[in-house]
């Protein structure tokens, strides 16, 4: 046992390190030490070794006339290849229950998908090459905050069914240093149109590129996406990522622009109540506060979840880590819409694989 968690605290060390090539951006900044490993040291140190991660989930929604009951199982497989390539993949079951008001429950329909499946080869700690499923990597919420445990409020935002989706194809990312001060993010990818309901995907192409100031924890990113088949809708994206060192106060936005889907954005802030002058029992918590807006097109696009009609949504959530692997989790929100305005509840619960 203690040479399994001697393994996994060297595994972590290397995912840290690994970070800046996968593009990710860091949320917290370690300053280095003369005594620090790098990255190729590390890998030298420490033979890698496969992970399982992930997260079960339940969450159960009511609206009014309507309850939602939704299970969820993602599984997260990392398999390290020699010292420059990495298999990640994440499986999503999803059955969902509903239940209506006078009616009853509706059939059950249990959604599966293979959410990414992709090898990744470190050519060097400023390139990286991916080939495979991927998560499109249009703004931040897909590949960074999709995942159940990760998201601070588990209704995800109206604007999020553009960049819902997965591609098949490739990938070329990394992370460049321009300064002390300033790091370059970058991800360019392109993806065959596929058929199948587990893995299918869309032909397209598109890009991120973001700033990433370590100083203030600050970066600022731009998207841009081409649809290459249908009706060719185009968007553009730009989000932000700020999480604070002063007060433990994480804020987050994305924005969309498209003259076929349609516009929006949304504007989250996230406060862990972390400071002494709150009861002990309360410092496990955060609350959460969401803006959100979309404004649709004269022709609503068909097949998608986007709204129809322009409408505005504010949420108020709290979430409540019992462990460091267990959160519950609940939220209030109220939508206004040219259809009619009500309100949002949503309740849930999350345990996270590994710790």
């Amino acid at each position: 046992m203690q040479d399994l968690l001697h393994r996994l605290k060297r595994l972590i060390w290397i995912a840290v390190a690994l970070a800046p090539q996968l593009g990710l951006a860091q949320t917290a900044t370690t300053t280095p030490t003369p005594n620090m490993p790098g990255g190729e040291e590390l890998l030298r140190m420490e033979k890698p070794i496969p992970v399982v991660s992930g997260d079960l989930s339940f969450n159960t929604q009511f609206i009014p006339g309507q309850q939602d009951m939704l299970p969820v199982i993602a599984p997260v497989f990392l398999v390290p290849i020699a010292k420059r390539g990495l298999i990640q993949a994440e499986f999503e079951i999803e059955p969902e229950a509903v239940h209506n008001t006078g009616t009853g429950f509706e059939p059950w329909v249990v959604g599966k998908s293979l959410e990414y499946a992709e090898f990744d080869y470190f050519v060097n700690r400023y390139l990286t090459l991916v080939g495979g499923r991927f998560a499109e990597p249009f703004d931040i919420y897909k590949e960074r905050l999709d995942a159940r445990w990760i998201r601070n409020l588990q209704e995800p935002p109206l604007i999020f069914s553009f960049s819902d989706q997965s591609g098949n194809g490739g990938e070329v990312r990394g992370g460049i240093p321009l300064s002390d001060q300033v790091d370059l993010n970058y991800t360019g990818y392109y993806s065959a149109e596929t058929s199948g309901e587990i893995a299918g995907s869309q032909r397209m192409l598109g890009l991120r590129t973001s700033v990433f100031l370590p100083g203030p924890r600050l970066e600022i990113g731009f998207s841009y996406n081409h649809q290459l088949q249908d009706l060719h809708v185009t968007g553009f994206g730009s989000d932000i990522t700020w999480t604070m060192r002063t007060i433990p106060l994480d804020i987050r936005a994305e924005s969309l622009i498209s003259p076929g889907a349609g516009n929006g954005y949304w504007v989250e802030g996230a406060y862990r109540l972390t400071s002494s002058r709150f009861p002990r029992w309360l410092r496990r918590s955060q609350a959460v506060l969401r803006q959100e807006q979309y404004f649709a097109p004269s022709t609503p696009l068909e097949d998608t979840e986007l709204p129809t009609v322009d409408t505005t949504r504010v949420f108020g959530g709290w979430n409540f880590y019992l462990t460091n692997a267990l959160r519950i989790s609940a939220a209030y929100g109220r939508q206004f819409a040219d259809g009619g305005n009500h309100n949002l509840w949503d309740i849930g619960i999350n345990f996270r694989l590994l710790k």
